[in-house]
């Protein structure tokens, strides 16, 4: 029997892309923020930053080290790892920018996730909806509002998040792993 398909997008559901972001803010501004201001998906909008200081901020972050740097979030290896017992898990990630971040990304989810190198998809995230899976977990409302406008029978996920609770999705959400995991086994595990 096929084993059920799940894509997983990788910053916001095992990486948290907001810890470095708030550092990057802080040495360029002096002001302390912490993941609780960010509000809204778009970083620099929800703490109220200009863009040419935004897009200042988001250059001094495609450096070496940054990408492999950035810290797991609790309960995303014990996560995909249950959910590997009995699906193919596939990460869907969008590179953020840099010649380093592609390479990095692949490392960081080799060595801190456990995935192979090819259970890595590079995707722009307007793009992500090309990739099909059975279930597409995702932290950024408009992406999976797409997906699930071209794959409507797939089972589409929100990844809450403090920057996506007010986003007005209507569909399936999960608010930390063991949700998610146990949610996915609901829905899909045959």
């Amino acid at each position: 029997m096929t084993k059920p398909c799940i894509l997983l997008d990788v910053d916001g559901i095992f990486a948290d892309f907001v810890a470095p972001c708030l550092d990057a803010v802080y040495a360029h501004t002096g002001k302390r923020f912490f993941s609780d201001d960010v509000t809204d998906w778009d970083i620099m909008k929800a703490l109220g930053i200009d863009d040419e200081t935004g897009a200042a901020i988001y250059k001094s972050m495609q450096v070496p080290g940054l990408c492999f740097g950035i810290p797991p979030y609790d309960g995303a290896r014990e996560g995909v790892d249950r959910l590997r017992e009995w699906a193919e898990v596939i990460a869907v990630t969008s590179p953020f920018g840099g010649e380093h971040w592609m390479h990095e990304r692949d490392r960081w989810m080799v060595e801190k996730m456990g995935f192979r190198k090819d259970d890595v998809m590079h995707v722009r995230s307007a793009r992500k909806y090309r990739v099909w899976g059975d279930a597409f977990v995702e932290d950024k409302t408009e992406t999976l509002r797409k997906y699930r406008e071209h794959h409507p029978e797939c089972t589409n996920v929100l990844f809450l998040r403090n920057y996506n609770k007010a986003d007005g999705w209507d569909g399936l959400s999960a608010d930390g792993w063991p949700h998610l995991v146990s949610l996915l086994e609901h829905r899909l595990r045959r």
